[in-house]
């Protein structure tokens, strides 16, 4: 756990939580908004925004695969990947665990928050 400028923030494991690290997420991001990848396209649009290495996302796209979030065909010179589960899907999973691990099961306070989001307003997460 870290603290930051604006409170608490996640500690770089708490993928523990959710499944998926941030650069699971990251690729996974590209991989939904693309719907048909290879290696190097997903490693193209990462690097603009963070360091990595290829054979870091050819390891991740492959880790991706082995837990069902991404298919692999390896028919084309390239292996391709597109998502086999639907992003709002691994979203309401990651929500169910919060709901149910981190709230005890109250959904109102997330419910006000993402209203908040929504609008523009912050309620800057003052329920308990």
């Amino acid at each position: 756990m870290t603290m930051g400028a604006g409170g608490w923030k996640p500690a770089p494991r708490a993928q523990e939580l959710i499944g998926l690290g941030p650069l699971e997420a990251a690729v996974m991001r590209v991989v939904w908004d693309r719907q048909r990848v290879t290696v190097r396209d997903v490693y193209e649009e990462l690097r603009l925004h963070r360091r990595t290495s290829y054979s870091t996302v050819m390891t991740t796209l492959n880790s991706l695969a082995r837990k069902g979030l991404a298919s692999q065909d390896r028919s084309g010179e390239a292996f391709t990947y597109a998502p086999a589960v639907a992003d709002i899907e691994v979203a309401r999973a990651v929500l169910d665990v919060v709901v149910e691990a981190v709230m005890g099961g109250r959904v109102e306070p997330l419910v006000e928050y993402l209203r908040g989001k929504v609008t523009g307003s912050d309620h800057g997460g003052q329920d308990r």
